[in-house]
C-alpha cells in the first residue's frame, strides 16, 4: 500500500469511528461516496481536512478536483 493510499485508509478510519462504524479496508477501486461505505458528502470533506491535515498538502488550492474512489484521492496527496 502506498503512503497516499495508507493516509487516505487512516483519515477514513477516523471518520468511521467518529460515525461509531466499524474500519473498513479500502483498496485504490473504493468508491468512497455512494458506495458500501456508508459516508455522504460532509464525511467525504471531512476526510480531506483530514488528509489535508496530516500530509501537510492542499491539492484544491487552485480549485476543486473530481474524485470518486480512494485511489483518485490519495493520487491527489501523493505528489
Amino acid at each position: 500500500m502506498s503512503e497516499s493510499m495508507a493516509a487516505v485508509q487512516a483519515a477514513l478510519d477516523g471518520v468511521m469511528a467518529a460515525k461509531g462504524m466499524p474500519s473498513v479496508k479500502i483498496d485504490e477501486s473504493t468508491r468512497l461516496v455512494g458506495g458500501d461505505l456508508g459516508i455522504d458528502s460532509i464525511d467525504l470533506a471531512g476526510l480531506v481536512v483530514d488528509l489535508q491535515t496530516a500530509t501537510g498538502k492542499d491539492p484544491f488550492a487552485a480549485g476543486f478536483v473530481n474524485f470518486r474512489t480512494a485511489g483518485e484521492l490519495a493520487a491527489l496527496f501523493a505528489a
